[in-house]
């Protein structure tokens, strides 16, 4: 019999991290060493394709550096919906799960006191950030003297990068920032990831695949604001019937940007003399597509997002119908996958370090439709399908004493048996209980 798949795939990737880390011994010293000891397989596995105006799609440290205009809008919309998110606690019973309510759990006191300065809600809307804008999320478990997971902490992505083995895959994570290197073991951190086919060691989040659209937008932004500080007759142009010498051009020039330049100038009257004459600058229409290309810029990175443009806030022909089908659009295509991927990793890599037992799953984020929703609670208590108290447990309500029952109809019967009759009685035996005048 051959060797296993599963052993073929083993083998195959220790001998890229072998490779990988002779590459970053024979790497030079200098302005590119970091990022060739840090990632010296990726040559192994595909070509570089981020070079051009947004290669600082393959650097964390730049990644976060765009953290602001619209990427703010994306990654904020997605942070905050994950936060907002219950994560539910499990035991597992064959094929059924029971709810994990004791909030002294140590478990469940984790995840809701995570460490002594964040909240829950700052955990996880820092991890989403880090997730979206570099593709990768690193938690720090640091256990107590049981070796009981404690706390958690988020490390910032652009510090850290994943050390390989030749044995078993990841020897652990090695932080680096301000001059100083902490290598931390790799049971001591939970790497969260967005799937990468470039690398079997850092995921690849929607910042890096729309890196271009960011790039151009930054530009146009950048372009408006140099129009801006340049002042409001930029797009004027003097003109004479004279001839003007170099100099007088450029002292009229030097002149016109002083007095005008600026916002603080906006609105000064333009006084002309010696047979100037101001023409204004028409835009041709391919300056006219430049300029309402920032929306087109816009759409193309709420889209690489997965974030419909009614979630961020903007309201451009959007009613109330449509904002819900965007908020449920939103919801289930965007925000459910991420929920579930987070899922597999926990119930991965550690509830098992509580009880191997435990499994965590996200509360729904998906908004029913509460129309439908009430007409099959009717229709559920009205068969029989559930009782009172089981449709107040799903509203999150306390159960009642009378709702533990079936509420039906009292002509209700399985088909086929006949209601009972009553017991017929003999004329002696009406007699004998009620006396003669009952039995006439």
């Amino acid at each position: 019999m051959g060797m296993g798949i599963g052993h073929r795939l083993r083998q195959l990737w220790r001998r890229f991290a072998v490779r990988g880390a002779e590459a970053a011994k024979a790497a030079p010293r200098g302005a590119g060493a970091a990022r060739t000891s840090a990632r010296g397989w990726v040559p192994l596995l595909a070509s570089d394709w981020t070079s051009g105006p947004a290669a600082w799609a393959d650097d964390p440290r730049e990644q976060v550096r765009h953290y602001h205009q619209w990427v703010y809008a994306a990654v904020r919309a997605i942070a905050d919906r994950v936060a907002a998110t219950e994560l539910r606690v499990f035991y597992r019973r064959g094929n059924d799960l029971q709810l994990l309510d004791d909030p002294a759990h140590p478990l469940l006191r984790l995840l809701e006191e995570v460490n002594p300065i964040q909240t829950r809600y700052g955990l996880w809307a820092e991890t989403m950030a880090f997730l979206e804008l570099t593709g990768n999320a690193y938690w720090y478990i640091a256990a107590n003297g049981l070796g009981t997971p404690a706390e958690i902490w988020v490390i910032p992505s652009q510090h850290m990068r994943v050390v390989p083995d030749p044995q078993t895959f990841i020897r652990g994570y090695l932080c680096r920032h301000a001059g100083r290197e902490v290598f931390f073991a790799r049971r001591e951190v939970i790497h969260l990831k967005y799937p990468n086919p470039c690398s079997p060691y850092y995921g690849r989040g929607p910042l890096q695949a729309a890196a271009a659209a960011v790039d151009n937008h930054e530009q146009l932004k950048r372009a408006e604001c140099m129009a801006f500080r340049h002042g409001v007759l930029s797009d004027l142009a003097l003109e004479t019937d004279h001839y003007l010498p170099p100099g007088v051009i450029e002292r009229l020039r030097t002149q016109v940007h002083q007095k005008f330049a600026g916002p603080e100038n906006a609105g000064r009257p333009l006084v002309l003399e010696g047979g100037l004459r101001a023409k204004p600058i028409s835009l041709s229409p391919r300056e006219m597509a430049f300029v309402q290309s920032a929306r087109l810029l816009r759409d193309e990175i709420f889209a690489i997002f997965g974030v419909p443009a009614a979630v961020t806030g903007l309201s451009e022909d959007v009613n109330r119908a449509v904002a819900e089908a965007m908020d449920v659009i939103f919801a289930r295509y965007c925000i459910e996958p991420k929920l579930r991927l987070i899922e597999a990793q926990l119930n991965q890599d550690l509830l098992p370090r509580f009880d191997p037992g435990l499994v965590c799953r996200f509360a729904p984020v998906v908004p029913g439709d509460q129309a439908q929703q009430r007409a099959d609670m009717e229709a559920n208590l009205r068969l029989g399908v559930t009782t009172i108290n089981e449709e107040r447990r799903r509203q999150g309500r306390p159960p009642v004493a009378w709702g533990e029952r079936p509420l039906l109809p009292a002509n209700y019967a399985p088909i086929g048996i006949s209601p009972p009759h009553p017991t017929r009685r003999t004329r002696r035996q009406v007699v004998e209980v009620c006396g003669e005048s009952a039995a006439v």
